[in-house]
């Protein structure tokens, strides 16, 4: 977890970063670590279940097992990803490294689902930026283009989903997320998250923004370039109103 110098003494916001599933590499996340970093936030990268060191066998790709042959395994590679980001939180807090009062949420996609999961029934960070993420996990499983075949093949029925999922979507918690600031950022053509699934992780955080972007969900990287900046941005305004910032 790089530390930013602070000449004042003082004690860095943080971020905690949650990456895309299957992704080969880490270069996507990795620009916005970049652009936090510069604008003074300490980070911390968390790999969740099967993903890179955490793969059960080096030959086996990246993420490729937290997709599960049974609702019950998905569910639970999904409570892990949730149990594993709040005991992340408990270690910052700890650490005496950052500010614990200043802790926000990024993750990108599957990221991005886990911290608005997490989000929802932990109140210790403040703030939370996610990118092409949705709520109603078992229809978005069932429906979005990157899952829908996988299910199908598995013989994995919605309403196993729904109660593998049960208690844990951002849909239920929607009276408990008043209040909670969150950025959300969505591609008007994707499949893989479908407008439906996104527009629900907006009702799920009833004081959320949502900016649209052209593209779909893999060709929304051609916005990387700005986007990084925008999140660090928004980073600045959930984590260090009223402080001075370090460019």
């Amino acid at each position: 977890m790089p530390k930013p110098a602070r000449p004042d003494g003082a004690k860095p916001a943080c971020i905690l970063v949650l990456p895309v599933m299957a992704a080969p590499n880490v270069w996507i996340e990795m620009r916005f670590v970049h652009a936090f970093l510069k604008r003074g936030f300490a980070v911390m990268w968390l790999e969740m279940p099967y993903q890179f060191q955490r793969r059960p066998h080096p030959s086996v790709p990246s993420g490729q097992v937290f997709l599960a042959r049974t609702a019950r395994r998905l569910g639970a590679n999904f409570r892990q990803s949730i149990a594993d980001a709040r005991r992340a939180l408990t270690w910052l807090g700890r650490t005496g490294l950052v500010d614990k009062e200043r802790i926000g949420l990024f993750g990108i996609s599957l990221g991005g689902m886990v911290a608005a999961a997490a989000y929802c029934v932990d109140d210790r960070p403040r703030g939370a930026v996610l990118l092409l993420a949705g709520a109603d996990f078992p229809e978005l499983a069932a429906n979005g283009s990157m899952t829908s075949d996988f299910v199908r093949r598995a013989g994995i029925r919605k309403e196993e989903l729904r109660r593998a999922w049960q208690g844990i979507d951002p849909v239920a918690y929607r009276e408990r997320n008043r209040g909670k600031p969150v950025c959300l950022v969505n591609a008007r053509s994707d499949t893989v998250i479908p407008r439906r699934n996104a527009l629900k992780l907006k009702e799920a955080f009833p004081d959320s923004r949502q900016l649209w972007v052209p593209f779909g969900h893999y060709s929304a990287i051609v916005h990387l370039l700005w986007m990084r900046s925008y999140a660090a941005r928004q980073f600045a305004r959930l984590l260090c109103a009223g402080r001075k910032e370090i460019r």
